[in-house]
């Protein structure tokens, strides 16, 4: 469990680093996810192929999964609805009033649920807000939307001072070596 002083619940490299089967350690019913630079780079347009793999993973362990982005409906719309997620586009994460309404009309409590996201400024701010628990990775791609780079800027100055001081909670556990190549070899790694 995560430390009592931690900032955030658990930390992983990426989404597709975790064992999943960790979610159903903790009673975990829903995932629900940030899209930009957590599920796949803010310039991918159209789901990768180790996304839908993921989503359907999760799924198919019977778990319930959500899209939340402070990004707008043309970014989330066709990307999410290619999915057949339920997703929230522009969330306002920095007040989680939107969320929660959007959680609740999803018939989902807080407390069943992990997020998962790259940003402290955004997704850990929503998350203490519910009173929730976060896996913050780390971001897929160095390449950011305009109104990003500027808390992207501090937050990786914050997240290594996190670390140092061991604030960054508890590790996730990792999928078995084969899983982990096998879901980031179907996407190369973008490029700065």
């Amino acid at each position: 469990m995560p430390k009592s002083k931690s900032k955030v619940s658990f930390h992983a490299k990426s989404i597709y680093d975790i064992d999943p089967s960790f979610f159903r350690q903790l009673g975990v019913k829903a995932v629900v996810l940030d899209l930009d630079n957590t599920l796949d780079p803010a310039d991918v347009e159209e789901p990768s192929e180790r996304a839908r793999k993921i989503l359907r993973e999760y799924q198919d362990m019977g778990l319930k999964v959500f899209i939340l982005s402070n990004n707008t409906e043309k970014r989330c719309g066709r990307y999410c609805q290619s999915l057949g997620v339920p997703y929230l586009s522009l969330s306002f994460k920095y007040v989680a009033f939107r969320v929660r309404r959007f959680l609740k009309r999803q018939n989902v409590k807080v407390e069943d649920c992990i997020f998962i996201g790259d940003q402290i400024y955004t997704d850990r701010l929503y998350v203490k807000q519910l009173h929730g628990r976060l896996v913050l990775t780390e971001p897929l791609s160095e390449k950011d939307n305009l109104v990003t780079k500027i808390p992207r800027f501090f937050d990786k100055r914050i997240r290594e001072g996190w670390r140092r001081k061991g604030l960054l909670g508890s590790e996730c556990p990792k999928r078995n070596t084969e899983e982990v190549k096998s879901c980031s070899s179907s996407e190369p790694k973008p490029v700065a």
